[in-house]
């Protein structure tokens, strides 16, 4: 992905902003999302990160074509990459 296409993907999809796109790729600790039928997006879900029910026990990930729906959380621009949450985030344990 070429910069200026980073730096448009940065814009309409900044911290805290919902995205939903449907798996393309699963891996055991992640997803790849397509977003807006855009195929050089790189939207990534990882494990720890999705939690649809909210609770501390998980589940797995969803599959190849899932729909999912999350919040950005990070961007990576050393990998142009953007990271999602899914569900609540984690509660500290104090």
């Amino acid at each position: 992905m070429n910069e200026g296409h980073w730096e448009r993907l940065k814009s309409r999809y900044p911290v805290g902003a919902r995205v939903t796109g449907r798996v393309k790729v699963a891996f055991q600790h992640g997803v790849f999302l397509e977003v807006d039928g855009d195929p050089e997006a790189r939207v990534f879900v990882d494990l720890l990160s999705y939690n649809p029910g909210g609770t501390s026990a998980g589940g797995g990930l969803p599959g190849v074509g899932e729909l999912v729906t999350g919040v950005v959380a990070d961007r990576v621009d050393r990998d142009r990459q953007l990271r999602v949450r899914v569900g609540p985030p984690w509660r500290s344990s104090e």
